[in-house]
């Protein structure tokens, strides 16, 4: 699906969005922990997801986000401006003589 620059600028905040949540997911998340309150005291984290899908998944958004960054800068670089032309004039100081 081709997209045009305002979609790709929505769509790649979507990504980065995305990316955000999984990252958090990630660091915080990602582990049910349970406390053992005995002669030991230990903490035991037991994995909720699969870590290797997650930093695939996480990898995964995080080349979309840049393969879609690089192309939609290498558009709006390629595309000229309809109707506008540009005039240095208006920035040359000449106020006249005040008598």
């Amino acid at each position: 699906m081709s997209l045009n620059i305002s979609q790709g600028l929505t769509w790649i905040k979507t990504l980065k969005s995305r990316h955000e949540e999984l990252v958090t997911l990630r660091n915080e998340n990602s582990a049910s922990t349970r406390r053992l309150f005995g002669e030991n005291k230990e903490i035991e984290k037991t994995p909720v997801y699969s870590i290797q899908a997650l930093d695939a998944k996480i990898c995964g958004v995080a080349r979309e986000i840049r393969k879609l960054d690089e192309l939609i800068k290498e558009t709006n670089a390629s595309t000229q401006i309809v109707g506008y032309e540009k005039d240095e004039g208006v920035l040359d100081i000449d106020f006249g003589v005040i008598a």
